[in-house]
C-alpha cells in the first residue's frame, strides 16, 4: 500500500499547539534521494506544516551526506562599500559608519523601495548566531561593530570559522550551556525549520537573551506564493531536511509561548528559489534555469508579484524579550 495513501487517515499532534493534525502531502528528497517519500501533516488550528513522524537524530543526520553543503568553506572578509555603509546608517541606526553625503542621499532614496534585513544597531553589544555556517555573517557583523559568537554543528563550517578566528561552539545550542541573559542579539537564520523540537529550542533562545534583547528568526514561509505555484516542487520545501514550515502567525505564536513579543516582520523573495523550483519541476533536465534568459525574466515577475501580495518565500521575524 502506498504510504502516503495509508497516512491520509492518520492524525499526529502538532508540535506547536498539540492539536491533532492531518496528513497534507508526501514529498521526496529532490536533492539526493528520489525514491523515499516523507509524510507531512498540517495543523488545523495554527497551520503549522511538519514532517510526521519526526525522525530521530540518527535519521536526521542521514539527511545531510558529505556532499551536502549550503556554504563555501572559505570565508573571505570583504570591505563594506560606501553605499552599504550609508544604507545601514540611514535605515538601521549604524551612525558610527561614516559615509559621504552623496551616498547618504542615494541610500535614503533606496530606502523608499528596499528593506534591509541587517539587524538594527541600537548600541551594539553581544551577538550570537545559531547555525552560523562558515561564519560569513559573523565576520560581517563583527566588521559593523558587534561582539560576535556562534554555534555550528557542521565540521566543515567549523573549519571555516576557525580560519576567520571566530569564537564558535561546535555542537547544538543546548550543549553550549550559555548563561542566562548572555546576549543582546540572537540570530537564527534558516535553522529553526531543521530543529526536531522547536518549542524547547525557542525556550532556550529566550533564556540566553537578556531582558530587552532581540531575537531574529529567518525561515521559509508556508504562505509563500511559490509554494502555491510549485507545490511539492517548491525548492524551500527541502524535503526531508525541513522538518517544519512556519507561517508568520504560528511563528509569532511559538515566540509568544516563550514570553517573546513580535516587533517586526520582513518578507523576502529572490529569483533563486523560483529558478531552483523550476529546475525541480522539469526534473533538472537541460540547462539550469538561471542560465536561461526567459526564465530569469519570469523569476523577476514572480518576485514582484510575491512582494506585492506579501507572500515572499522567506520571512524574517524579530522578537523582543520584555524587560524584567
Amino acid at each position: 500500500m502506498n504510504q502516503a495513501i495509508h497516512n491520509q487517515g492518520m492524525h499526529s499532534a502538532c508540535p506547536i499547539c498539540d492539536t491533532p493534525s492531518q496528513y497534507e502531502y508526501s514529498g521526496r528528497d529532490l536533492m539526493f534521494d528520489l525514491h523515499t517519500r516523507y509524510d507531512y501533516f498540517v495543523c488545523p488550528e495554527c497551520a503549522c506544516v511538519f514532517q510526521s513522524p519526526i525522525p530521530g537524530m540518527d535519521v536526521i543526520a542521514s539527511f545531510y551526506p558529505e556532499t551536502y553543503t549550503v556554504f563555501d568553506q572559505e570565508n573571505r572578509t570583504r570591505n563594506i562599500s560606501k553605499l552599504r555603509k550609508a544604507f545601514l546608517q540611514s535605515t538601521r541606526g549604524y551612525d558610527h559608519l561614516r559615509s559621504p553625503l552623496p551616498y547618504r542621499l542615494l541610500a535614503a532614496f533606496m530606502a523608499l523601495f528596499q528593506q534591509s534585513t541587517t539587524p538594527a544597531w541600537e548600541g551594539g553589544g553581544r551577538l550570537l548566531d545559531v547555525g552560523c555556517g562558515n561564519g560569513r555573517f559573523l565576520t560581517s557583523m563583527r566588521t559593523l561593530g558587534w561582539d560576535v559568537q556562534g554555534v555550528e554543528f557542521s565540521e566543515t563550517g567549523m573549519k571555516a570559522c576557525r580560519m576567520s578566528e571566530l569564537l564558535v561552539h561546535h555542537g547544538d545550542l543546548a550543549s553550549a550551556r550559555f548563561s542566562d541573559g548572555s546576549f543582546d542579539l540572537v540570530t537564527v537564520r534558516h535553522v529553526i525549520e531543521h530543529v526536531p523540537e522547536p518549542r524547547p529550542f525557542m525556550a532556550e533562545l529566550t533564556r540566553i537573551l537578556r531582558p530587552g534583547g532581540r531575537l531574529v528568526v529567518e525561515t521559509p514561509s508556508s504562505e509563500a506564493l511559490g509554494r502555491q505555484w510549485f507545490n511539492t516542487y517548491w525548492y524551500a520545501n527541502d524535503v526531508p531536511r525541513h522538518l517544519f514550515l512556519f507561517s508568520p502567525a504560528n511563528l509569532e505564536r511559538l515566540g509568544a509561548g516563550c514570553g517573546l513579543l513580535k516587533s517586526g516582520l520582513v518578507m523576502e523573495t529572490t529569483p533563486k528559489i523560483f529558478l531552483n523550483s523550476f529546475d525541480y519541476l522539469i526534473r533538472n533536465q537541460g540547462k539550469a534555469s538561471k542560465r536561461i534568459a526567459w526564465r530569469r525574466f519570469l523569476a523577476r515577475i514572480y518576485v514582484w508579484l510575491a512582494q506585492r501580495k506579501g507572500r515572499g518565500d522567506t520571512m524574517q521575524m524579530t522578537f523582543i524579550k520584555p524587560a524584567a
